[in-house]
């Protein structure tokens, strides 16, 4: 199966679409990055005012994919998320990708007239009104963590972890998602005063902390917590820097994991683990509180697989769990839907081809 995936400078929506594709039986993936239509744009003379500008923005992709076609052989399946990738599809979905399948994930109120199916995502609103045929909703996010990749990232990695001996290691994982508007410092107050007191009480019970942050969470911010928590136990993990310890490998070895709760892709993929996972919830008041994030983390409460930040000193809740592949039910569900597709377009095509005498009205 020849699928393409449409690639963006977001990680968090490029692990979505991965998780998915790799799901998918015998693929064999190209990358459509909005960051090569720009390089085309520029090579060419032509300019990429904006995605919104939708005339401007044909002018610029379709010629490029064209391109790609010509290269390539035209994709069977053309995975996309989030706004970019998106708004890149629309210029070209209906002329260019006549024979291939559409799979959008989430934003089912912009795009459920456009793409041939929506997996919806656990958080979002479905549409006032639309056609439910090709919307399908998801238990989760799609990404790129499995229990098969973080068994074998265990066993590549574990010795990088023996240099801190017999103690037990928390994963603290920093967004961001907030950190921008007019309630900046509120939200960092709240943030470092929950962090403060959490590295005491993991210090305390012996753990070794391993505090990563994420692109979302800003420079100053990160070298505030440095500045302000100081503990010999902690280890700073930059993601700009390049080191040994990766993400994966800290999800792998991790022996309980925090994640900050405005982030909704780092809420999932550490659930999917086998580890205890606590949500540390930036936001206070309620007239403060992210929709999206909130209903997110309650759908995570609700089916048990992330528990409050309170819990931590808790026995039962620090106790392992089973590890989910939910990529995997979200490409069965990809997969059946584009043979279903298939199939009509088969029946379509050969009614059409068939002799008006052998009609029987």
């Amino acid at each position: 199966m020849n699928v393409w995936i449409v690639e963006t400078t977001t990680k968090g929506e490029d692990n979505k679409r991965l998780g998915l594709a790799s799901k998918l039986e015998g693929v064999t993936l190209k990358k459509v990055s909005t960051r090569l239509v720009n390089r085309y744009a520029r090579q060419t003379g032509m300019s990429l005012l904006s995605i919104v500008d939708k005339t401007q923005h044909r002018r610029t992709v379709r010629p490029f994919v064209e391109q790609l076609i010509e290269t390539y052989e035209p994709p069977d399946v053309v995975i996309s998320s989030g706004s970019k990738a998106s708004s890149l599809m629309i210029p070209v979905s209906a002329k260019l990708f006549t024979d291939s399948f559409w799979v959008n994930i989430g934003r089912p109120r912009r795009f459920h007239d456009l793409a041939d199916l929506i997996l919806q995502q656990a958080w979002e609103p479905v549409p006032l009104t639309s056609d439910s045929n090709n919307i399908f909703s998801l238990n989760g996010i799609p990404h790129h963590i499995t229990p098969t990749s973080l068994t074998a990232q265990r066993s590549a990695t574990a010795h990088l972890f023996k240099r801190y001996g017999g103690r037990k290691k928390a994963l603290i994982l920093l967004g961001g998602a907030l950190s921008g508007g007019a309630k900046t410092d509120f939200y960092d107050h709240h943030l470092l005063a929950q962090l403060r007191a959490l590295t005491l009480t993991l210090s305390k019970s012996n753990h070794t902390i391993f505090i990563a942050n994420s692109r979302r969470t800003s420079k100053t911010f990160w070298r505030t917590l440095q500045a302000k928590i100081v503990d010999h136990q902690i280890q700073w993990i930059d993601h700009n820097a390049s080191g040994a310890l990766t993400y994966l490998s800290l999800l792998a070895n991790a022996d309980a994991i925090v994640v900050c709760a405005d982030s909704m892709s780092m809420l999932w993929e550490a659930s999917a683990t086998d580890k205890p996972v606590f949500a540390l919830v930036p936001w206070l008041e309620r007239r403060s509180t992210p929709q999206p994030q909130a209903r997110n983390l309650d759908i995570l409460l609700r089916q048990g697989r992330v528990s409050h930040l309170t819990k931590i000193t808790d026995a039962e809740a620090m106790t392992s769990k089973d590890p989910i592949d939910l990529s995997a039910e979200y490409a069965m569900v990809t997969l059946e839907r584009v043979n279903c597709w298939r199939s009509k377009r088969q029946s379509t095509q050969s009614f059409a081809k068939e002799p008006k005498s052998h009609l029987i009205f």
